[in-house]
């Protein structure tokens, strides 16, 4: 069903209200807001349509209503307007990045803490290092008998050796021969992939036959490409600045949960890439983020360097303010990924205050 643009204009004053004062909202509030242009019984009826759509609840000791997770669903889809950022800004996030940043591994971990600064609430970082190495060089040294040592060079610059045992040892032209038609081999592109192919020119089961076989395995295994992840979190102690964790006890889960990598990687499965992504209370799972929204999107640093940089909070969270200040953060590192909004705005840009 659609809401009437009264609703609409109510739903989002009480979000709003809410998101400032962490206090329930009722109907006396907003009317005084609307100076006299609805009545207060009017705003009450509305509310009470809203609350049966399922867009706003009671708290139980409390006349006033506040938003639901799919009242702040339909906010940051349709309702909420953009904060601008200004030059100024820009350039402050620029040049603390520029004095902080000394090398890649710095980047963000200093990128989150200034998110966490920027937006007052605790911010994760999530990155994926893609390692991949090409063998570039094969050398072969004897040991003793028929063991013999195979020492891959790869790129980026790495050595990686294995001993071989073959049934027999072979003759120094063998080893020459085979040398140089592998590094022949490997040369090429995609070389390491036809290595195997060499095997067909020699007798199968004989000792240079098994040391052609061995090198392809040990040069597959090589360039399969790994991921190494970590995690960076930053504020967490900003959390319980917030009215619905002044309990430490009901902060606790949550703050476990921040310090868990599994869980946190696993509340970024299937995000969008390029987007911002915004996920609200129960759209998180079951557990400790069920009354928490995380607000983040995807970066690509180069130097096979890619992840996730958000924040986590309440699910009353300034999700303009916060949008606005990860959407600067992305474009000052340059780098990251450009963010859009899942629905671009077409209403006037909200003002920082």
């Amino acid at each position: 069903m659609d809401l009437s643009e009264r609703k609409r204009k109510i739903l989002k004053a009480i979000i709003e209200n809410y998101i400032e004062t962490a206090e329930p909202v009722g109907s006396k509030l907003l009317a005084a807001a609307a100076k006299g242009s609805v009545s207060s019984a009017t705003i009450r009826n509305e509310m009470s349509e809203l609350e049966e759509m399922g867009y706003i609840e009671k708290p139980h000791t409390s006349a006033g209503r506040v938003p639901s997770p799919l009242g702040y669903r339909l906010y940051v889809d349709e309702l909420m307007n953009r904060c601008r950022t200004t030059a100024r800004e820009i350039e402050q996030m620029r040049r603390a990045l520029e004095n902080k940043i000394q090398e890649l591994d710095d980047t963000m971990e200093e990128a989150s803490a200034i998110l966490s600064e920027l937006t007052g609430q605790p911010t994760v970082s999530l990155s994926s290092r893609h390692n991949r190495r090409q063998v570039k060089r094969l050398e072969l040294i004897p040991i003793a008998e028929s063991n013999y040592a195979l020492v891959a060079v790869t790129v980026p610059p790495a050595v990686n050796n294995k001993v071989v045992h073959l049934s027999q040892a072979l003759e120094p032209e063998e080893i020459d021969a085979f040398c140089r038609a592998a590094n022949l081999v490997l040369a090429k592109e995609g070389g390491s992939l036809r290595l195997e192919e060499l095997g067909q020119s020699v007798p199968p089961g004989s000792p240079l036959y098994q040391l052609i076989a061995q090198a392809a395995e040990f040069v597959w295994q090589i360039e399969q490409p790994s991921d190494a992840y970590d995690m960076v979190v930053k504020g967490v102690s900003r959390l319980l600045g917030n009215p619905e964790y002044y309990d430490a006890q009901k902060a606790q889960p949550l703050l476990e949960l921040l310090g868990d990598k599994e869980k946190v990687f696993g509340l970024a499965r299937d995000y969008k890439p390029q987007m911002l992504n915004i996920r609200i209370g129960p759209e998180n799972g079951q557990g400790p983020m069920e009354d928490a929204s995380f607000v983040f999107t995807s970066y690509d640093l180069g130097e096979d360097v890619s992840g996730i940089i958000g924040v986590i909070g309440p699910t009353r969270m300034d999700y303009s303010k916060i949008a606005s200040r990860l959407l600067l953060l992305s474009r000052t590192l340059g780098g990251l990924m450009p963010i859009r909004f899942p629905q671009e705005q077409t209403g006037p840009d909200k003002k920082d205050q």
